[in-house]
Parts: C-alpha cells; structure tokens; sequence
C-alpha cells in the first residue's frame, strides 16, 4: 500500500494534529487517506469535505478516488472563496 507524505496547513494542523504540519499515512486513494486521517484525529473528514483545497503532487485535485502512489505529496490548505 502506498506510503503518502501529508502536509497540513492550518487551521487543519492546529485543529487535528496538535499543529504537526506533516504526517505519513498508508492508503491507496485520497479518499481513503482522508478516512485514515479521520481515524487518527476524528472529524477531520467532515472538515476537509467542508472546507479543504487538496492538490496532490502539486495539482489541484477535485477527484478523491484518484489513486495515491507511494511518493505522493498531499496538501491540504483551507478553501479560499472569492467574489
């Protein structure tokens, strides 16, 4: 299974994470690491579905069943809502 590197930006960071920015966590899709991340620090899915920007490898992402390799990079910054 691949091994993804996860960098946290605030509020997700300080909310979930005790403020670690960068965590490690198995899972083959984004989807099922936004379930692991859950499973580590609970809500964290709620929270991501509401109010996250996910990019993997550097481009934005809005697919979550889009599969993980075991070098990916997945950030996660707060959504930004424009007018």
């Amino acid at each position: 299974m691949p091994m993804a590197r996860v960098v946290l930006l605030d509020p997700f960071a300080a909310r979930f994470f005790g403020g670690r920015e960068e965590v490690e966590v198995a899972a083959e899709t984004v989807f099922a690491l936004v379930r692991a991340l859950d499973a580590l620090a609970p809500g964290f899915a709620v929270a991501a579905e509401e109010g996250a920007a996910i990019a993997l490898d550097g481009v934005a992402l809005a697919d979550w069943g889009t599969a993980l390799a075991t070098d990916s990079e997945v950030l996660f910054v707060p959504r930004v809502a424009g007018g």
